[in-house]
């Protein structure tokens, strides 16, 4: 008699433990249909989510993020051919390919020297591009290049002030903004990682070419 208890005994442990594995699974199955609606609801909007652009670097750029051609203008102030691109050919080219929608632009001055006009031109840069007035100051800046102490403190708030900059705040970000040395660097570094070899240089989408091949592979990939 006790042995047919034992038994009833062990066969009802195994039923409840039967049923509670029964429960536990239908219960990770309802929770991957749950799971699976989800995803089939949201992945569809993250897919279709533009990416942040915002960045250091935003008012360095023209054009539209979603242009299908990005094209990276690697340059010096210091660098006479890149005055030359930016007095001659940009102007089409922004026109011509920027504009319509087909380029997405952006501009990286490159600071080779830690010396101090160099770099409070490289910051000065990065303070224009604050109020988005870095195209605005280009030319400036090319020109300041050739002059002696073109790049003194006072000689670029001149400038600022000539592109339509808000001067307390263009001050504030040159002569306290402690992030733009490092913001310098890291366009060094971006530079030296796809290994540029010389100014002007440009980075269209990943091919790195030189500005005689800039407008060929722009064609090119256009066509495609």
């Amino acid at each position: 008699m006790a042995t047919k208890q034992t038994r009833r005994q062990i066969l009802k442990i195994k039923h409840i433990k039967q049923k509670r594995k029964k429960n536990k699974r239908a219960l990770l199955i309802a929770l991957g249909v749950v799971l699976l609606i989800s995803l089939a609801i949201i992945l569809p909007n993250l897919l279709r989510a533009k990416p942040n652009y915002k960045s250091s670097s935003t008012g360095f750029t023209l054009g539209n993020p979603d242009a299908p051609i990005s094209v990276v203008n690697f340059s010096s102030f210091y660098c006479g051919y890149c005055e030359l691109f930016s007095q001659t050919d940009e102007p089409e080219f922004i026109k011509n390919y920027v504009d319509t929608g087909d380029v997405f632009y952006r501009y990286v001055n490159l600071a080779f020297s830690n010396d101090e006009e160099t770099l409070n031109a490289g910051k000065a840069a990065y303070c224009a591009a604050e109020q988005n007035l870095f195209f605005n100051m280009k030319p400036s800046f090319y020109s300041a290049s050739r002059e002696q102490d073109g790049f003194s403190i006072s000689n670029i708030i001149r400038m600022a002030e000539a592109a339509g900059v808000d001067r307390e705040q263009f001050e504030i970000c040159l002569l306290e903004n402690e992030t733009l040395e490092k913001a310098l660097s890291d366009d060094i570094l971006f530079a030296q990682s796809i290994g540029l070899t010389g100014t002007p240089s440009f980075l269209v989408n990943d091919q790195l070419v030189f500005s005689n091949q800039l407008i060929p592979l722009v064609e090119s990939l256009l066509e495609q």
